[in-house]
């Protein structure tokens, strides 16, 4: 099939369409893939999306669309005659792109991807373009908690790779976070952070985080892949009211030992935490209620090489049955078999 993919989040963009091309199908990207990457560079590596992108991005221009990576929802521009090369249209999260360019989307079924972020306030607007035929992917099963619930025409995680991650080995005796502008968007949790770290030795990794000991910054793809292979364990700790996960599941399939964080500490509920449904704390993952004791089974995996081995062989298990490519792809592979029925309907 070839689908036109509208984007926002670039580690989410690369790997679903890295996944679907993997499938067979003809991928074309509105989002960060769309050209060059920006000057602070990419968070992921460049894709190889097939002879036949040239073609299609000359059309894109020649029919008369208009897109810009630095103001999505505002540049993009989509005309009927570029939308009628394509058997579909997936949009993730960025639901108003699909009303400012609902005449030319329309012609061709349209997929509305979710990230599990945005919970309790597009539902009515969800809801609203269901009503109209637009698809809904949904990312996690906690979305179902949401007011007003609009429903779900599939639910399919994000899929990773198992082969990117190199075998963990762990030797460096260090804690390792990411989460890109912590203090800014999760201001309890990262707090809740410090306290839990205070007097350990641990790297926080992503960008727009304040200076202070252990900031790495923003890493590249390669360098992220190797800090999980090498420290010893990985703290979750961000987002904790949200099932967007993306971090948790990376550090997980990686094979590092990771501690989670009950949202409770941070003041949350439990409504929203997938987390909670998926994880056996104590056999793949290391559950904790305060900072208290998020220090102290921070300190035994930096104690114990053998117990962070086991719970991190146990976590990547856990990971590959259920967010590995293969899994995901059967997902996607089914729901994208009844896009013929989804044209009859329309």
């Amino acid at each position: 099939m070839r689908l036109l993919y509208i984007s926002v989040h670039e580690p989410a963009e690369f790997d679903d369409i890295t996944m679907l091309h993997g499938l067979g199908h003809e991928v074309f990207p509105l989002g960060h893939y769309f050209g060059p990457a920006l000057d602070e560079g990419r968070l992921r590596p460049e894709i190889d999306l097939g002879p036949g992108l040239p073609a299609l991005r000359a059309a894109f221009y020649a029919t008369g669309c208009r897109f810009d990576v630095r103001d999505i929802l505002h540049s993009l521009h989509l005309t009927a005659e570029f939308i009628a090369l394509f058997d579909a249209t997936i949009v993730m999260f960025l639901w108003p792109a699909i009303d400012r360019n609902w005449a030319a989307l329309r012609t061709r079924p349209i997929i509305l991807r979710t990230i599990g972020q945005g919970l309790d306030v597009f539902e009515q607007d969800h809801a609203r373009l269901r009503g109209e035929g637009v698809r809904l992917v949904r990312y996690a099963a906690a979305e179902a908690a949401q007011t007003g619930y609009a429903g779900a025409d599939a639910l399919i995680h994000l899929g990773k790779n198992p082969a990117e991650f190199e075998p963990w080995q762990g030797g460096l005796a260090q804690v390792l976070s990411f989460a890109a502008a912590f203090e800014q968007r999760y201001p309890a949790e990262f707090q809740l952070w410090r306290q839990s770290v205070h007097g350990l030795p641990a790297w926080l990794g992503g960008r727009s985080n304040p200076p202070f000991e252990g900031v790495i910054g923003g890493v590249d793809w390669q360098k992220q892949r190797e800090l999980l292979r090498d420290c010893r364990a990985y703290f979750y700790c961000s987002g904790l009211a949200l099932p967007y996960t993306l971090n948790f599941i990376e550090a997980w399939m990686a094979g590092i030992a990771v501690v989670v964080m009950d949202p409770a500490a941070a003041g949350h509920g439990h409504a929203y935490w997938e987390i909670g449904q998926i994880i056996t704390p104590g056999v793949d993952c290391l559950l904790v209620r305060d900072a208290r004791e998020a220090a102290a089974a921070l300190r035994a995996l930096l104690a114990d090489h053998a117990l962070a081995a086991r719970l991190g062989a146990a976590g990547r298990a856990a990971a590959i049955r259920q967010f590995g490519m293969p899994a995901i792809g059967e997902k996607w592979q089914a729901f994208l078999a009844r896009i013929p029925l989804m044209r009859e309907d329309a």
